[in-house]
């Protein structure tokens, strides 16, 4: 199943074992492919002080364990110049001007959109699915 996952379900992964984590981390029976965009890894910085304090570890080690969590769920960072065909559509779909580098994933992979975030989905051009929505999704798909 291609997702696009946005910030808020890496963070929530990172920060403590949970659904999520398994989540990203299981490989079988029903791989996920995860899609995201450059401008999460941007967003890490931007929250690195908050998210080390919630997972109880400095900075360094955040970043290094963000990545490292980015490489074992195999999430595809897509590149920029793929996506700027789809940034101003992007833009005018995604309730926030800050979502819509992952909208924009969504459209150029033509796939749903992974977050907990619930104004997320009050658009009508990309499905948006919570974590919970997900999970009924890969129970149906036993």
């Amino acid at each position: 199943m291609d997702l696009v996952i946005d910030a808020n379900v890496l963070f929530a992964a990172f920060i403590k074992n949970s659904t999520t984590r398994r989540l990203l981390l299981t490989k079988t029976p029903t791989p996920l492919r995860l899609y995201t965009t450059p401008f999460i890894l941007e967003e890490a910085y931007k929250y690195r002080k908050l998210l080390a304090r919630k997972a109880s570890i400095n900075e360094n080690e955040l970043m290094g364990l963000m990545l490292e969590l980015v490489s074992a769920s195999n999430i595809e960072i897509i590149g920029k110049d793929e996506l700027s065909r789809f940034k101003e559509e992007a833009a005018k779909v995604s309730p926030r001007k800050n979502d819509a580098p992952y909208f924009a994933v969504a459209l150029y992979k033509k796939c749903r959109l992974w977050s907990n975030d619930k104004p997320l989905k009050s658009q009508g051009s990309v499905v948006v699915i919570t974590t919970k929505e997900l999970l009924e999704i890969l129970d149906n798909m036993k």
